[in-house]
């Protein structure tokens, strides 16, 4: 076997079915051992970019590892956008590139071809690099990638496989699957964390996005109605918990939220840790107790003092929290009267969430919706319904603009049988609009909304706000979107008037092959900058 059979053959092994990329000189040894072998689908990027952004929403879907294929060097680079998002989102991606042949360590690397020291350039943003400079080496490279991969908080790991030993033969073992690690929390802990919870008479939970990762959504909803606490989520925790239960309180910056943490006399912390975004800049105001579950030890207390934490998977420490916590009797508070009443007091003064609204109304409850950084898309936190884990995606922390077209190909890779829609701007649109011409030639079914209003609408907001009025180059010339679409080979719609847009979205849904609505929106575009909750918190 060649070093790159080896390769293919250890990633068959831990259930690896798709790979997005692009061959090129130093990975065809990789490619070619791809199609000699078969078994792992693989799809044809236009940009670097795009394949780690689609194998990004393939994990987010799937729970799964994504994986994309490139070359070094500006390939990488490339491909660095998505690997940082899943840095700061902690997604398992892995990155697996050619490399400069070990012939050559030691030169400069930058008289190599393709030259970049990749350990040095991927150190800041992965959980774990490799490079096999032997056959032999490259079990243990797949091993440690995958461990990472599926941590309890997992993140990006990048494999370098230099061209000499891709090519090279000889013999090596392929690793058994590698499990993933749940460590089981300390009983001790979880008692303290108890006590601590029984002297709480307004408690509240704050869940992160670990907790789909530990499959515990189950456990989140006994452990909310045991305790009649209400359910805050961080951007990356929404839909760990269902929008629609009767104690469901938010994104933990939205007004519901906000008017919870201020009524709450305790806070149970269900991994989530504490970012700048969601804790607005490490000010967010909190109830005097406090306790934290989280899989990783060195994120107790971290951001945060607490009165107790535990460490370990968080399925069983909720489920072991309950045993315990069954027998305390708990008040029947107010919570869900006042949550009630809140609801109604901010529905009533909210106008619907332009175009998301009718998206929602036609979906099915389980469709996969993928949002990138724009006005509209900044409030789905609080005001787009997700009742399921994994359903809906969004570049929680790194704020990756163009993340919303590639990652719902990755997800509806993940989850053919699932509904999959995008929803962009017309700026993050044209960032990673290539993919669609990999979304046509695969026939992978989504649907792209773009909202063409002609700006960088939230940045042109923000200049206006703290210059006086004054802004810079974020007006720009928008291509006819629907047009761009059908020359990609894509389904193209151009929507004039908003106001069709839901019969238009309906027509659509089910179609073969990608479709992209280009929904007109320039004469809104002031009226939309108003609707960013960051410019205008109480909208």
């Amino acid at each position: 076997m060649t070093g790159a059979d080896i390769l293919i053959r250890s990633l068959k092994a831990q259930n690896v079915r798709c790979i997005v990329g692009m061959p090129g000189n130093q990975n065809i040894d990789i490619y070619d051992a791809l199609l000699r072998t078969g078994g792992i689908d693989h799809y044809l990027i236009r940009n670097e970019q795009g394949a780690t952004l689609i194998a990004n929403g393939f994990a987010r879907a799937s729970g799964e590892v994504g994986v994309a294929l490139t070359v070094p060097g500006p390939g990488a680079t490339n491909a660095s956008t998505g690997i940082v998002d899943a840095h700061t989102d902690c997604v398992p991606v892995l990155l697996i590139t050619g490399g400069t042949e070990v012939a050559f360590n030691g030169r400069d690397r930058s008289k190599c071809f393709h030259g970049l020291d990749q350990a040095a350039f991927f150190a800041p943003i992965t959980r774990f690099f490799a490079r096999p400079e032997r056959i032999e080496d490259i079990p243990d490279a797949v091993r440690g990638a995958f461990a990472a991969l599926r941590a309890p908080r997992p993140g990006p790991a990048v494999i370098e496989l230099p061209m000499d030993v891709a090519a090279a033969e000889g013999e090596a073992d392929v690793p058994a699957y590698v499990e993933g690690y749940r460590p089981a929390p300390d009983p001790a802990d979880l008692r303290r964390v108890a006590e601590v919870i029984a002297r709480m008479e307004r408690p509240a939970i704050l869940a992160g996005g670990i907790v789909a990762d530990a499959n515990a959504s189950p456990e989140l909803r006994a452990f909310s109605e045991t305790l009649n606490a209400p359910v805050l989520f961080s951007r990356l925790g929404k839909g760990v918990f269902p929008d629609s239960h009767p104690l469901s309180g938010g994104h933990c910056r939205g007004r519901l939220a906000r008017h919870v943490l201020r009524q709450a006399d305790g806070l149970i912390a269900v991994g989530c840790r504490f970012t700048q975004i969601d804790t607005s800049g490490w000010t967010m105001e909190m109830p005097a107790l406090r306790v934290q579950l989280d899989p990783d030890p060195a994120e107790l207390g971290r951001e945060f003092a607490i009165d107790a934490g535990a460490a370990g998977d968080l399925k069983q420490s909720m489920s072991a929290l309950l045993e315990t916590l069954v027998e305390v009797e708990k008040p029947d508070f107010v919570w869900r009267g006042t949550l009630d009443r809140s609801r109604g007091e901010i529905a009533r003064s909210r106008r619907p969430l332009p175009i998301m609204s009718a998206m929602r109304e036609r979906l099915d409850a389980d469709a996969i919706v993928s949002v990138d950084v724009t006005s509209i898309g900044y409030r789905s936190f609080d005001e787009f319904p997700v009742d399921y884990p994994r359903c809906f995606m969004y570049p929680c922390h790194s704020v990756t603009l163009g993340f919303a077209p590639p990652a719902a190909i990755g997800a509806k890779l993940a989850q053919p049988h699932r509904q999959v829609a995008a929803f962009c701007g017309d700026g993050g649109f044209q960032m990673t609009a290539f993919e669609l011409a990999t979304a046509a030639e695969h026939g992978i079914e989504i649907i792209c909304v773009v909202i063409n209003d002609g700006s960088l609408s939230a940045i042109r907001g923000a200049q206006s706000k703290a210059f006086n009025g004054r802004t810079i180059d974020t007006d720009m010339q928008t291509p006819r979107i629907a047009d761009l679409a059908r020359a990609m080979g894509a389904r193209g719609v151009r929507v004039d008037d908003p106001d069709r847009f839901p019969v238009v979205f309906g027509d659509v849904i089910g179609l073969e092959g990608p479709t992209v609505i280009e929904v007109v929106m320039q004469k809104q575009r002031d009226a939309l900058i108003r609707q960013v909750p960051w410019l205008y918190p109480d909208q």
